[in-house]
């Protein structure tokens, strides 16, 4: 049996220095994906039978990723600080016990963004500085799309900012890394593995990747989802704080 832990949020003696975020998705719902394959266009150009097997294609593959669309839920997001490390479960109100983890349980995609949004409202600034993997083209838009699917006003820290000089930092370490790897310099987006293993930073063995968390997650899975994120977010912390000669234990 879980525990349920209310959404109330204790605002840290001093905001965080940076947060770094993970977060994982499940599969939108069917009217969604079933509206992506309808908006799918061919060539003008192509000949009617290249048209019709190449929109088979493209409707395998946009099923095949259904959590990277807009409408797909978020099903948990876990945060790590200089000061905590968070994860708030979208999934259910439960708050299994994840060692090294707070974990709130938020009933729900909006109760979730609601207890986040209170988060970050308390326990950050402008000058915080963001962190992600991959972060500038998949978690900041996805969590900023779900704010607004739910009618809900952003964090200060996630609000795009209309001035240079208003932007809050935002470091991708998947992009960072490139500054770190002549192997990797070139690649779009070097995975948090190799980076891991550039790094020689150790992970727990894990048999999944972020692909598997919708079948998990409707699998009732949902430890197995949060711990997933949690680990990926350790990773990511570690990485950033290695490439910016923060971490401890450096000569």
């Amino acid at each position: 049996m879980f525990a349920t832990t209310p959404i109330t949020l204790i605002t840290p003696l001093r905001p965080a220095s940076f947060v770094v975020l993970d977060l994982e998705t499940g599969d939108a719902p069917e009217d969604a994906i079933e509206s992506a394959i309808a908006a799918w266009k061919a060539p003008s150009n192509w000949k009617p039978e290249t048209a019709a097997a190449k929109r088979q294609e493209a409707a395998e593959k946009i099923r095949e990723r259904a959590a990277l669309l807009d409408a797909s839920p978020i099903l948990c997001i876990a945060i790590q600080t200089d000061l905590e490390r968070t994860i708030f479960n979208g999934m259910s109100e439960e708050a299994p016990t994840i060692e090294g983890w707070k974990v709130i349980g938020c009933g729900g995609e909006a109760g979730m963004m609601r207890a986040l949004r209170a988060w970050m409202n308390a326990g950050t600034t402008p000058e915080t500085v963001i962190v992600g993997h991959n972060a500038r083209a998949f978690d900041m838009p996805k969590l900023r799309n779900a704010y607004v699917r739910h009618g809900l006003r952003l964090p200060e820290l996630l609000k795009p900012r209309l001035r240079d000089e208003d932007k809050a930092e935002l470091v991708d370490t998947s992009s960072l890394f490139k500054a770190f790897s002549m192997e990797h310099r070139d690649d779009f987006c070097p995975s948090l593995d190799a980076v891991a293993a550039s790094f020689g930073i150790q992970r727990p063995k894990q048999h999944m990747s972020g692909a598997d968390c919708p079948r998990l997650f409707k699998e009732g899975r949902f430890v197995e989802v949060l711990t997933y994120c949690a680990i990926d977010v350790a990773t990511t912390a570690r990485a950033y704080q290695i490439m910016t000669s923060t971490a401890q234990g450096l000569a």
